[in-house]
């Protein structure tokens, strides 16, 4: 198989993933997903975040500026620490 045969299909599964995973909305699993990602971040008791799901990868932590879109907004407990996880359907 040449190189640039290879290059096609990983861009045809990676879009292919991406369609499947990132989906709106995201489901409780990848919430609690970026909760627990967020509280590993962060020393702090109570945490924020914000992830816009055109772009999952990205947190930002102690958000203070929001695009005008789409929210789901969950608060988690644990362990004496909270959590609250906001999803924008694009930033």
């Amino acid at each position: 198989m040449s190189e640039e045969s290879r290059v096609n299909i990983e861009e045809f599964d990676e879009n292919e993933e991406k369609n499947n995973i990132y989906s709106w909305p995201p489901t409780e699993d990848q919430i609690l997903n970026i909760a627990s990602s967020a509280l590993n971040k962060s020393q702090d008791k109570d945490v924020k975040v914000l992830v816009y799901w055109d772009n999952p990868t990205l947190m930002i932590l102690d958000p203070f500026h929001y695009a005008h879109t789409n929210y789901i907004h969950r608060k988690f407990e644990h362990n004496e620490r909270s959590i609250e996880v906001i999803i924008g359907k694009e930033d």
